[in-house]
C-alpha cells in the first residue's frame, strides 16, 4: 500500500511539471564556485568513506552489555521494530527516489537547462554521500534491532550493526525531495502546482522516512536528522545557484605554503 502510494505521487508530480513550460532559467554555474561546492562535496565523501570503512563490527561482549534502557525515551520503541519486508521496500523506494528529480526534465525549459540541473545534482548528492558516511563513521551508534532479541546473531555482528546516525536513506529522500520542489517552484514562480508538488514529494519522504523506522533500522532521531541534514542539502544547492545571489561568495586564500578557503554568506 505504501509503497502504491509513493508511485502515485511520482505519477502525479511527473503530470503536474509537463503541463508547465515557462520561461528562462533561474540558475547560473561557474567554473570557481562549482569547483569549490564539488571540491567540498568530494572532499566530505573521500574522508566520510575512509571512516565509514573503518567501522569494525561488535563484540559478542558489546552485544551482551547492551540494553534499551540506556536509550532516551522517544528513541526506546524502535527496539521493538524489525520487518525485512520494511527494509527491503525503502531500498525500492529510494533506488525510484534518486531518480526522481529527472523528472524535472518534462518541463521543456528546464530540460533545455539539463546540464546546469544534472551539475547541481551531482552535487547534492557528493553531501548526501559525505555527509551520511562521516557521521556513520564518527560516531558508529547501534542500529535498533541489535537490541531486539528476535533479530538472528549473525546480523547483528555485521559492520552494518554499527551504523545508526544518521539515517542515509532519509537523508537523499528529504534531499531529493526538496530539490525537485525548490527547482520546480524557481522555474514556475507563479504554478498552482508548487503546494502539490512540495506536498507530494515530502510525503514521498516521509514514507521512505516511516519504513526505515518500521525495519529496525533506525531510531526516529537519525530519521529526523537525517529528513533536516537532507532537506538543507536539497534547499542549498539550488539557492546558491540562483541567477543574481550575491549572498554568497567563495575565495581561496594563499598564506605562505597554507591554502584557505574563505566562505561570505550575507543574511
Amino acid at each position: 500500500m505504501k509503497t502504491r502510494t509513493f508511485y502515485n505521487i511520482i505519477i502525479a508530480i511527473v503530470l503536474c511539471v509537463s503541463s508547465q513550460l515557462h520561461a528562462k532559467s533561474p540558475y547560473r554555474i561557474s567554473w570557481e564556485k562549482d569547483g569549490y561546492i564539488l571540491g567540498l562535496g568530494i572532499t566530505a565523501s573521500s574522508t566520510g568513506y575512509l571512516l565509514y570503512r573503518s567501522v569494525s563490527p561488535p563484540t559478542l561482549e558489546e552485544l551482551n552489555n547492551l540494553s534499551n534502557l540506556s536509550i532516551n525515551s522517544f528513541d526506546r520503541y524502535a527496539t521493538d521494530r524489525y520487518s525485512t519486508t520494511a527494509d527491503l521496500s525503502s531500498d525500492i523506494l529510494i533506488g525510484a527516489f534518486t531518480a526522481a528529480p529527472f523528472i524535472l526534465f518534462f518541463d521543456k525549459t528546464i530540460r533545455n537547462d539539463w546540464k546546469t540541473i544534472t551539475l547541481m545534482y551531482i552535487e547534492v548528492w557528493s553531501f548526501i554521500g559525505g555527509g551520511s558516511m562521516l557521521s556513520k563513521g564518527g560516531i558508529e551508534r547501534f542500529r535498533p534491532f541489535v537490541y531486539n532479541p528476535n533479530v538472528p546473531l549473525d546480523k547483528k555482528l555485521s559492520g552494518d550493526a554499527k551504523m545508526s546516525f544518521f539515517s542515509n536513506h532519509t537523508m537523499a529522500a528529504f534531499a531529493s525531495a526538496v530539490f525537485i520542489s525548490t527547482v520546480y517552484s524557481d522555474y514556475n514562480p507563479d504554478s498552482e502546482w508548487k503546494l502539490y508538488i512540495w506536498a507530494g514529494s515530502l510525503l514521498s519522504a516521509s514514507i521512505i522516512g516511516y519504513l526505515r523506522y518500521e525495519s529496525g533500522m533506525h531510531f526516529p532521531t537519525d530519521i529526523l536528522v537525517g529528513a533536516a541534514a537532507g532537506s538543507i542539502v536539497g534547499y542549498a544547492i539550488p539557492w546558491l545557484h540562483r541567477e543574481g545571489n550575491k549572498s554568497v561568495s567563495i575565495t581561496p586564500d594563499m598564506y605562505g605554503r597554507n591554502y584557505e578557503l574563505t566562505v561570505r554568506v550575507k543574511f
